[in-house]
C-alpha cells in the first residue's frame, strides 16, 4: 500500500531576505546605539581637555607669581583628571596623586567618591583665596562655575559608563542571527547549491563582527584596543597644566 507524505514542508527563497532585511536594520541600531556612547564619550573627554586648561589658564592669569596656591590647585586639578579616569574604570589609584599636600592626600583617600572630594578641596582653596581678596567677584564666580563644569563632566561619563545595552536585546539579536544563519542555506540551497555554506559562514563572521564591536565600544573608558585612549589624553593634559602654571 503506498504511502503518502502528510506534511510537506518548504521554505520560500524569499524567506532569507525578509530575514536579512530585519536583522539588518536591528544590526544598524545595535551599532549605531554603541557608537552613540562611544561619541558621546568622546565628547565629555575633549570638554575636560578643554576646561582643563582654561582652568589652569584663570589660575595662572589670577594668582600673583610664585603664589603656592596656584600650584596647590593646579595639582588638585591634575589629580581630578587622573581621579577620573580610574573612578571610570576599577578604582581610584592612589598612587598617581603623591604629588599632593599631606592633608589633601588624607581626605582623597577617605574619601568614597574620590573626583568629588578633589572637585571639594578646589572649590574650598578658591573661596579662601577669595574671602581674603586675593580673587575677584568676577574671578570667583568664574572659577567655581569651571569646577561645576567638571562635576558636571563626571556625571555624564558616570551616566555613560552605568547604562549598558539591555542584556535581553543582545540575547534576541544574537538568538535571530543563529536562526537566520540555519534558514539561509535552505533557501538558498535550490540556487547555489553546496555555495550556500560558505556564504553562510562568511554573513555569520560579519554579523557576529559587528555584534562583538558594538559590545566592545559600548564600554569607552576602559583599555580595550577601540576603546577612548585616556591614560594618553591624561598624561597630555597634566603636561599641558604644568607648561601653563609655569609661565609666569
Amino acid at each position: 500500500m503506498e504511502q503518502k507524505d502528510i506534511f510537506h514542508i518548504q521554505i520560500s527563497n524569499a524567506l532569507p531576505g525578509y530575514m536579512g532585511a530585519a536583522l539588518g536594520l536591528l544590526l544598524v541600531f545595535r551599532n549605531n546605539t554603541a557608537y552613540d556612547k562611544w561619541w558621546e564619550a568622546r565628547k565629555e573627554l575633549g570638554a575636560l581637555v578643554n576646561i582643563s586648561r582654561n582652568f589652569a589658564i584663570d589660575i595662572n592669569g589670577f594668582l600673583p607669581p610664585g603664589s603656592k596656591e596656584k600650584t596647590r590647585i593646579a595639582t588638585l586639578l591634575t589629580c581630578f583628571i587622573y581621579a577620573l579616569k580610574e573612578h571610570l574604570r576599577n578604582g581610584v589609584k592612589m598612587k598617581d596623586m603623591q604629588e599632593l599636600e599631606d592633608a589633601d592626600y588624607k581626605i582623597i583617600e577617605q574619601a568614597q567618591h574620590k573626583p568629588s572630594a578633589i572637585a571639594n578641596l578646589i572649590m574650598s582653596r578658591i573661596e579662601i583665596l577669595w574671602k581674603e581678596k586675593i580673587l575677584t567677584d568676577m574671578q570667583q564666580y568664574l572659577l567655581v562655575t569651571k569646577i561645576n563644569t567638571l562635576i558636571d563632566i563626571c556625571g555624564k561619563c558616570e551616566r555613560i559608563r552605568n547604562t549598558p545595552i539591555p542584556i535581553a536585546y543582545g540575547l534576541l539579536l544574537k538568538f535571530f542571527i543563529n536562526i537566520y544563519v540555519i534558514l539561509l542555506p535552505i533557501g538558498l540551497s535550490h540556487d547555489l547549491g553546496w555555495g550556500a555554506l560558505p556564504l553562510e559562514i562568511i554573513l555569520y563572521y560579519i554579523m557576529m563582527s559587528i555584534v562583538l564591536t558594538a559590545e566592545e565600544i559600548e564600554e569607552p573608558f576602559g583599555k580595550d584596543l577601540n576603546d577612548l585612549p585616556f591614560d594618553e589624553m591624561a598624561g597630555k593634559m597634566k603636561v599641558n597644566i604644568q607648561e601653563i602654571i609655569s609661565y609666569e
